[in-house]
């Protein structure tokens, strides 16, 4: 084999599957997760599945990546054999690539979509949403992931004084390089007075929609938190059922949600939820029009705003907990060039200036900073932040922001970098027209 050919990692190529569509137009599905990574020192092509439709990931080598991409459903066989034919693919290694492609249901056809539904169905009649990270991101067993987090919280002691929470705001990178930004947010939640907690945090998988809801109580090995079915159902007939919970599965293995749940469960014990993500902003951004602008953002917007109006009215106790992070850059996430110490404080400089819209809750100062680039850090918590903003402007209490924490999870070697903050936005004093109080 030459660096730049194609082999097979069998002696022999097993047999086949009988010649379809799949084989014929081929068309790899969507979502997939496709990245380099290395390997017992070797670098290997990982594909995953990241919605848990395919529970395994298949390793390629690398020389396959450009072949991949061309998997459109729209070019024949033949023809992605021809472009590659000089650096050594054959018919046969193409019919293997597509044939271990598809036993992993990576492939968009008959077979991947009866999986999907099945997958979709199941979620959708399961009365809770189980975790999904247990044993992977965090300990398996209660006793363990109780350790661990109060081992993270101990080190913190709870404030002193007490200011009620409108919106606590907590990173969703893993615990192993955020552990100590959570344990110095969390011990502020002792602060809220909030029964329910309207958990919102980032959709990192693609859809047609940006919000999505769910109906189902959250679980993790610390306890359940049962969802607010009342105040979801409402918020879903106001703002459209069929697009609230078209992409519900979303929620399945998002993990912005799932990682503040052992911490609520430690501070929280038996608070309510009410679960959201939020998907991107990118077409409001390339418009350089403010989401408002935007029917489907509007109409959100101003539902949430009402039911928190309507049930604050009523005595009750409603307050933000928002899983998010900020940038994301290195060559892991497709910037060129190499991550320096220089580099970081460039980023640390422009993510104060993200903070300090925060800190003024200027939702619309926010969007002008990442518009100013056009996300090029890829802060994949400015959707979230940008509509709790708005939501806290419209309900007529600017809040006291306190930036608890703020950290970089960079690793030079494999060229990644991730930042992070933990905040605090406490009900300030309110103006005679205001509800959220």
């Amino acid at each position: 084999m030459t660096d730049r050919g194609f082999h097979s990692s069998h002696s022999s190529v097993r047999s086949l599957k009988p010649m379809d569509a799949t084989y014929t137009r081929p068309k790899l599905r969507w979502p997939l997760d496709i990245k380099i990574h290395n390997l017992g020192g070797q670098d290997a092509l990982v594909i995953q599945c990241p919605i848990g439709i395919s529970a395994a990931p298949l390793a390629l080598l690398p020389q396959f990546a450009p072949v991949i991409v061309q998997l459109d459903g729209v070019q024949t066989s033949e023809e992605i054999v021809s472009k590659f034919a000089s650096q050594g693919l054959t018919p046969e290694l193409l019919r293997e690539l597509i044939t271990r492609l598809d036993d992993h249901l990576f492939m968009a056809n008959a077979r991947y979509f009866a999986a999907e539904k099945l997958a979709k169905d199941a979620f959708t009649s399961a009365p809770v949403r189980a975790p999904a990270l247990v044993g992977g991101a965090y300990p398996a067993t209660k006793e363990e992931l109780a350790g661990m987090v109060q081992g993270y919280l101990k080190s913190f002691e709870p404030p002193q004084t007490k200011r009620d929470i409108a919106c606590l705001v907590a990173p969703h990178i893993d615990y192993r390089r955020g552990g100590a930004c959570y344990g110095a947010i969390y011990p502020r939640l002792t602060e809220s007075r909030a029964d329910t907690y309207i958990l919102i945090g980032t959709a990192h998988q693609y859809s047609r929609g940006i919000f999505h809801l769910c109906a189902k109580d959250f679980q993790s090995p610390l306890g359940t938190h049962p969802c607010d079915q009342s105040f979801i159902t409402e918020l879903a007939n106001r703002f459209g059922l069929e697009r609230s919970f078209a992409d519900q599965y979303l929620h399945r293995r998002e993990h912005s949600l799932e990682l503040q749940l052992p911490f609520l469960s430690a501070v929280q014990p038996s608070s309510t939820v009410v679960p959201i993500l939020v998907g991107s902003y990118h077409p409001m951004l390339e418009a350089m029009r403010y989401p408002q602008e935007w029917e489907e953002y509007e109409t959100f917007a101003g539902a949430l705003t009402e039911i928190v109006t309507e049930r604050t009215k009523r005595g009750e106790k409603i307050a933000f907990l928002a899983g998010v992070d900020m940038a994301h850059i290195g060559r892991s996430f497709g910037d060129e060039g190499n991550l320096s110490p220089e580099r970081m404080r460039e980023i640390g400089y422009r993510d104060q200036q993200y903070l300090r819209a925060i800190e003024e809750c200027d939702h619309k100062a926010l969007f002008d900073h990442i518009a100013q680039d056009q996300d090029a850090r890829r802060i994949c918590g400015f959707p979230t932040m940008y509509l709790v903003l708005d939501v806290l402007n419209r309900l007529g209490s600017k809040p006291e922001v306190d930036v608890v924490g703020y950290d970089q999870a960079v690793d030079y070697q494999s060229d990644c970098a991730v930042t992070f903050a933990g905040v605090v936005m406490y009900r300030g004093k309110a103006p005679e027209n205001a509800i959220f109080t």
